[in-house]
């Protein structure tokens, strides 16, 4: 049961605990901002103005009518005018060159609420202070809708230029269709096949060499264009250059239709930017008819070659008839095997097809006397006695004579004399007493 007195000191308590909230209510008022107020963020304003005009990227606003409302600076940089010339003056829906290229069908969608993207197009930006001049580039650009605190309309367009992409890859059509051109003109056999040995690339040459028609070749093998042989060849070639640190050239046959053909072929691997070989190149130089010429003109040597040693051989045994009955075959130079067995067959063939009795054999032009030449001397004797005719050796020198005399070589039969004018008269003499015995 609570008391008189503790009942006092309950209401005092409740009253100083309600002094406390109003106080605290009061505070809390003071802070809280009122309902009209802006919520104010926690670190200083972000300075977005700055910030856009900060960003590499041209960034365009315009108003809803298409009016230009504002540019960055980068925007300024790239069109080469000063801001105040494009702000509040150009308007993409009235300018000519944005209606011809289609600019203006994405910024209305934009207009209308839809994010659009335009690909790569090309514009014309007229040059400042040059007149009818104008510098071509390649845009792609994103528009944004956007909306202000008013609900007011604008349209955002972030304009990326690519024209040096473009331009790269306009010369890199360039470069690839004069690539083209040259390897598909070449009056070679080019081709290229990955490592698993199917072709990506075939020049025209190629294909009518194999009877293909054109474009008949990219995705095949070896195997399924020519014999097993010829293509297991073709394959053992290419697993070599893909090793090989250097290009491979060699000769190399294939069937065609014509015939058989010859070419001088090059060989290389292909290789990534790592160094990795994905295929091999060959380039083939057809050279059949340089090879049928070579081969002619090795005949034609060869020929040449036999006509020159038959020529040298008359030259050098020369079978002279001087009178009926009589030949002189007078010798220069050096005597081998080979010569004396020329000279013996000259010798006799002469005297058999002239029915010649007196063989007069001239040794002036000898200097020398070695074995060979006192071997053709007795050899030449006795076949000449063997056809019934006698021979006469004449200009023997002192060293053929001390030769002659030093090998005990059986002279019997063989006449000499001094010079060929004394072997001469002495044939002359015989013949005319009534020819040589037999």
């Amino acid at each position: 049961m609570i008391t008189e007195g503790g009942d006092e000191e309950t209401r005092a308590e409740n009253a100083r605990l309600r002094a406390r909230i109003e106080e605290l209510e009061r505070r809390l008022g003071a802070a809280a901002p009122s309902p009209d107020a802006q919520p104010s963020a926690s670190g200083p304003r972000v300075p977005f103005e700055a910030l856009f005009d900060l960003l590499p990227m041209p960034i365009f606003v315009y108003r809803a009518d298409g009016l230009l409302a504002a540019v960055n600076q980068a925007s300024c940089t790239w069109f080469k005018v000063p801001r105040e010339h494009v702000v509040d003056k150009f308007n993409i829906l009235q300018d000519p060159e944005s209606v011809t290229q289609g600019f203006t069908g994405p910024f209305l969608r934009a207009v209308a609420g839809e994010v659009s993207t335009l690909p790569a197009t090309p514009y014309e930006i007229p040059e400042d202070g040059a007149a009818g001049k104008s510098r071509r580039c390649w845009l792609e650009v994103t528009y944004l809708p956007l909306r202000d605190e008013a609900g007011a309309r604008y349209v955002v367009s972030l304009t990326r230029d690519v024209t040096a992409h473009k331009e790269a890859e306009a010369q890199q059509r360039r470069s690839d269709a004069l690539l083209e051109a040259i390897i598909d003109n070449a009056p070679l056999l080019i081709y290229a096949r990955d490592t698993e040995g199917r072709y990506t690339v075939a020049n025209r040459q190629l294909e009518a060499a194999l009877g293909r028609p054109r474009g008949g070749v990219l995705g095949l093998r070896n195997h399924d264009l020519v014999p097993r042989e010829t293509a297991d060849r073709f394959d053992a070639q290419d697993r070599e250059a893909l090793v090989a640190s250097a290009p491979m050239t060699l000769e190399d046959q294939m069937e065609r239709p014509d015939g058989m053909r010859v070419y001088l072929t090059t060989k290389f691997a292909l290789r990534d930017e790592d160094g990795k070989a994905t295929g091999v190149c060959g380039i083939s130089a057809d050279i059949t008819e340089r090879v049928r010429a070579e081969q002619q003109s090795l005949m034609l040597q060869e020929q040449m070659f036999r006509v020159r040693e038959e020529t040298l051989q008359s030259i050098a045994t020369p079978l002279l008839p001087i009178a009926a009955g009589v030949l002189v075959m007078p010798l220069v130079g050096t005597m081998t095997r080979e010569r004396a067995d020329r000279v013996i067959e000259v010798l006799l063939h002469g005297i058999s097809a002239q029915q010649a009795r007196i063989a007069l054999l001239d040794v002036t032009g000898m200097p020398e006397a070695g074995a060979e030449v006192i071997d053709a001397l007795v050899r030449a004797a006795r076949s000449v006695r063997l056809l019934g005719a006698e021979i006469v050796i004449t200009g023997i020198r002192p060293s053929v004579a001390q030769a002659l005399v030093g090998a005990a070589t059986d002279l019997g039969g063989i006449v000499t004399k001094g010079t060929l004018e004394r072997g001469v008269a002495y044939a002359l003499s015989r013949r005319s007493a009534g020819g040589a015995s037999g």
